[in-house]
């Protein structure tokens, strides 16, 4: 079993050997965090924030983190369920009340766990949360009963952060930057970044073409690797929900599926893993906390190769010898 241990630079130069290899060969452009016990092992940035920039990467620089973007809406439910502002049996129809009838089949739990029957987003087609919206009002009926089968859908997402907003009266975004980021001394997290923000990697594919940034909806944290480990963290030790709370969001709808955060698995009050990965165009990103063994791996890409895995497992097995 893994063993904590004083981690010296026979650890680091594999890391290091690893993570320039791939980016020398074109499979990796992006940010690196390996740390164990609390102390950081590894850090490594490599290549340009955008597509034939001069300007290199540093670990300053904020990503998207696709669908690892969703643990916040996640916690964020728990949070106002906790507070007795919701219930995770509530119908749908209680917070959202200007949608169909089919709002009240579906509840709460049902968004958490991808499990509404809500046919998805018609992604390249939508401009924007109110399109979004407007969109959903025109369904005439759910693909299958709530509650009956998993389907992974951004409009369980979307749903969810539209509760937090009618619940609070505020946007999901400002819920996030005053309620979630700022308590939890999350200082450089953006919600949705524009091409005139600052410090933004962004995304290009392997022409060089750069993606457009502009999200189909709303409610996309972007995070430095700092400020993505002290997410991690804040999870960990349960600064914003109970550890009840949390074992709550890690029960899948059925094994294999995932969950609010991912997937994950806990003893007692203690969270013993914690692995997410996401995608958004050509961004990709990969948390792995692995509390039993005190190490946690974070990558981030602006040049989706979808490697992080295989890269990942790499250092786990440096870590491990």
């Amino acid at each position: 079993m893994f063993q904590l241990q004083s981690f010296s630079q026979d650890k680091k130069d594999p890391i290091n050997r690893l993570m320039r290899a791939a980016h020398q060969r074109g499979t990796f452009n992006g940010n690196v965090l390996v740390m164990q016990g609390g102390k950081e092992m590894y850090q490594g940035s490599f290549g340009p924030v955008e597509a034939n920039s001069k300007v290199q990467l540093t670990r300053e620089y904020r990503f998207n983190i696709g669908s690892i973007a969703k643990e916040f809406n996640a916690v964020a439910i728990m949070m106002l369920k906790e507070q007795h502002k919701l219930s995770l049996d509530d119908a749908l129809s209680k917070h959202v009340t200007d949608l169909p009838a089919w709002a009240d089949k579906i509840k709460i739990c049902h968004l958490l766990q991808y499990t509404s029957g809500i046919p998805n987003s018609k992604w390249k087609e939508t401009k924007g949360d109110e399109d979004n919206l407007n969109n959903l009002k025109k369904v005439t009926e759910l693909n299958y009963e709530p509650g009956t089968k998993y389907t992974y859908n951004n409009n369980d997402v979307f749903m969810q952060r539209l509760i937090v907003a009618r619940i609070t009266g505020m946007s999901f975004n400002d819920f996030v930057m005053k309620k979630m980021l700022k308590p939890l001394g999350i200082k450089h997290g953006i919600m949705d970044p524009t091409p005139a923000d600052q410090m933004i990697a962004q995304a290009y594919n392997n022409e060089g073409i750069v993606d457009d940034m502009t999200p189909p909806i709303s409610g996309w944290t972007n995070l430095n690797l700092d400020d993505f480990y002290r997410w991690s963290e804040a999870l960990n030790t349960f600064k914003l929900i109970s550890p009840a709370s949390t074992a709550e969001l890690l029960v899948p709808f059925s094994d294999g599926n995932q969950t609010g955060l991912g997937k994950g698995t806990m003893k007692g009050i203690k969270m013993l893993s914690h692995i997410h990965d996401g995608t958004a165009a050509n961004y990709q990103a990969l948390l792995i906390s692995e509390q039993e063994k005190g190490l946690t791996i974070i990558l981030q890409t602006n040049n989706k190769q979808n490697n992080l895995g295989s890269l990942s497992e790499a250092i786990l097995r440096i870590m491990e010898q």
